[in-house]
């Protein structure tokens, strides 16, 4: 097979091939003939053939799958930690800070761009009074199954939200909305710098029912310690079973017996989920705190408790 050249035909075999095209200019990068040794440009054509082997390799071979979602903290000791979830509405977020600040308990607010752009002043105050303030998308839209474009902006806006407020990046967190997560939104969002976190036991603080018979919370059972059996247990276990209580027993404060209920659920590590703008949560978080401190619990940062 003949090869025609600037100077003629060249017959293609191995040693000749190669000087026909590197005659013809086929590889000006790698010099031309005068220039070069023969020796030294057939280094470098291999060279360059095994960048494309290994740019080959790249493609067939993704990078390692992103870390797991994060539900749950580590589980050395009694600790716990909060979590705050703020999409658009403030109301009770400052008497929120305002028991967090009385009792010592650090939180994590996960806040959209919208609440950030609405409340900036609130979303300061967070950073300030040393809560970590984290990123729950731009608008709180579904973003399981979205397109790559759509989760890199949602994340981003928020982002920017967030740091033009506080001063501070929200990562490395991210808090899908409901909580909604699968492999390629977890992929997306670890290429972007953040860890999904999702949570262990939620407070169901949303509900328009404080409390009721069955507890409201819904995590794993765990084996209940003994202390937790309290008379206001008993009598909720009682009105399940259809039975009366004595005449000197008194239904229990809802409060108390929902704080009671969470308590029995809650296992070492538990990230909580509470919500921003909800009255239920402004009623149940300064007694959740005093029953889970009395049960010997620790309520920690969650860049703390999952590390």
């Amino acid at each position: 097979m003949k090869y025609r050249g600037a100077d003629g035909p060249h017959l293609i075999g191995f040693g000749g091939g190669l000087k026909a095209l590197f005659s013809a200019g086929l590889f000006p990068s790698l010099g031309k003939p005068h220039r070069l040794r023969y020796k030294t440009r057939v280094q470098r054509l291999f060279l360059f053939l095994l960048a494309l082997v290994a740019a080959g390799c790249a493609t067939v071979f993704p990078p390692a799958d992103a870390p797991a979602t994060i539900n749950r903290g580590h589980w050395r000791g009694r600790e716990v930690m909060f979590t705050f979830d703020a999409r658009e509405s403030d109301f009770g977020a400052a008497q929120l800070l305002d028991q967090l600040r009385f009792y010592r308990v650090p939180a994590a607010f996960f806040v959209t761009g919208q609440f950030v752009e609405q409340h900036p002043d609130l979303t300061r105050r967070m950073a300030a009074e040393g809560h970590e303030v984290y990123n729950h998308s731009y608008s709180n839209p579904l973003l399981r199954h979205a397109p790559e474009a759509r989760i890199i902006e949602q994340l981003r806006r928020a982002d920017a939200a967030i740091v033009r407020a506080t001063g501070r990046t929200s990562k490395p967190f991210f808090r899908p909305a409901y909580g909604e997560v699968d492999e390629h939104l977890r992929r997306v969002a670890f290429r972007e710098g953040y860890r999904v976190v999702r949570w262990t036991l939620n407070t169901d603080d949303w509900r328009q029912e404080l409390a009721g018979p069955a507890p409201l919370v819904a995590a794993p059972v765990t084996t209940p310690n003994p202390r937790d059996t309290t008379q206001n247990f008993d009598w909720t276990e009682k009105q399940k079973l259809g039975q009366p209580p004595a005449q000197d027993e008194k239904p229990p404060d809802p409060v108390h017996l929902y704080a009671t209920n969470v308590v029995q659920r809650l296992p070492s590590g538990a990230i909580v989920l509470f919500h921003v703008g909800y009255t239920n949560t402004l009623q149940i978080l300064g007694p959740l705190i005093k029953v889970i401190r009395g049960h010997d619990y620790t309520i920690v940062p969650l860049r703390d408790g999952v590390q």
